[in-house]
């Protein structure tokens, strides 16, 4: 692994062998904090959201963040270093299927093709791969009409891609963390640098038992506003559903009309609504009583170091709002390291 790695056609990469990357759609860094801890260098990211960019600078110093709409990103004006990988989580709510399911007749969904534009730009010295995360439900649409067209693209680009490159992949499966949260994950291969197009996802072994309070504190106390006064309605559904809760250790989540109690040591999916109030909050009892997870709880539930943190000034609603927008960075790590792992193999023949 620690080999200098040979580089053609004017690849990304240093002198020392160092692997780049670089992140279209980073916002809070997500797929970038999980190619760092692969041993990538993020060369540089982009976003438009200005809260996302706010707490990426607050824990990514030394990469460089363009903030602005893809539509106006550009590779000569704005000086994009070639990379080795480039990853993008683009907009998954036209793709959802909790969603209005529109597709490529989004206007966000259209996005997917800004990914395509800047790969084209790089000419020559375009990406040896791609790494693309989005919801599952995009191999299905239309009929699986979306993700032929994700197919045509990218192999009209010049890389390896079929359906063998695709891959539902589930932290709650891959890690220690109690969160259910299955993403599809696709990565697609240079023909210029790549005999085939093959690749191992990571397997789905037998992850560690879960032990959520390792990230939820149910024996301490939270602020003040965390918690839900006991003549509030959602109190009440929530209290409805208590079965020992306080041995049990549940969580619960709000689903518009209705509570769902969760299995011990499960997590449901963590979503950018949970900061709106009702809808998919998640909920515990503590020794003081009934509140909405913290940030912080979150954060580590999404797979966040210790380490990351939030500006002052980014309200809590943007916050809750980032983190589930957030692609979890132990799968990604996950994926980096079969994604260096095969880039070097190629090098090393």
């Amino acid at each position: 692994m620690g080999r200098t790695v040979g580089h053609r056609r004017g690849t990304g990469g240093s002198r020392t062998g160092t692997l780049k990357s670089g992140a279209l759609f980073c916002g809070i860094g997500g797929f970038c904090t999980g190619f760092e801890a692969a041993g990538f260098e993020n060369a540089w990211a982009n976003d438009v959201d200005p809260y996302a960019c706010e707490v990426y600078r607050n824990n990514f110093p030394a990469t460089r963040l363009i903030e602005k709409d893809v539509r106006r990103l550009s590779v000569t004006k704005d000086r994009l270093e070639p990379v080795d990988v480039l990853h993008a989580g683009f907009p998954c709510q036209s793709f959802s299927q909790a969603g209005a399911r529109a597709g490529f007749n989004d206007e966000r969904g259209k996005l997917f093709f800004e990914i395509i534009r800047i790969v084209k730009e790089f000419g020559e010295r375009k990406p040896r791969a791609i790494v693309l995360e989005n919801a599952p439900f995009l191999t299905m649409g239309e009929g699986g009409v979306w993700f032929l067209e994700i197919t045509r693209h990218l192999q009209k680009s010049g890389y390896w891609f079929r359906d063998s490159s695709a891959q539902v992949l589930d932290l709650f499966e891959l890690s220690n963390i109690p969160q259910k949260r299955a993403r599809l994950f696709m990565v697609a291969w240079s023909v210029d640098h790549f005999k085939s197009g093959r690749f191992c996802f990571p397997e789905l072994s037998q992850a560690p038992e879960k032990n959520s309070a390792k990230f939820i504190d149910f024996d301490g106390e939270q602020e003040d506003h965390c918690y839900l006064p006991t003549n509030n309605r959602y109190f009440k559904m929530i209290s409805k559903e208590n079965m020992d809760t306080h041995k049990l250790k549940h969580i619960y989540q709000l689903r518009k009309y209705l509570v769902r109690q969760k299995e011990p040591g499960v997590c449901p999916t963590l979503t950018a609504n949970m900061g709106h109030g009702g809808h998919n909050v998640l909920f515990v009892w503590d020794r003081r009583g009934l509140r909405k997870l913290t940030e912080q709880e979150c954060l580590r539930l999404q797979g966040f170091p210790k380490r990351f943190k939030f500006p002052e000034a980014v309200s809590s609603k943007q916050r809750y709002a980032q983190i589930g927008n957030a692609v979890a960075p132990p799968v990604a790590e996950l994926v980096a390291r079969a994604v260096r792992e095969k880039i070097i193999g190629e090098a090393r023949r």
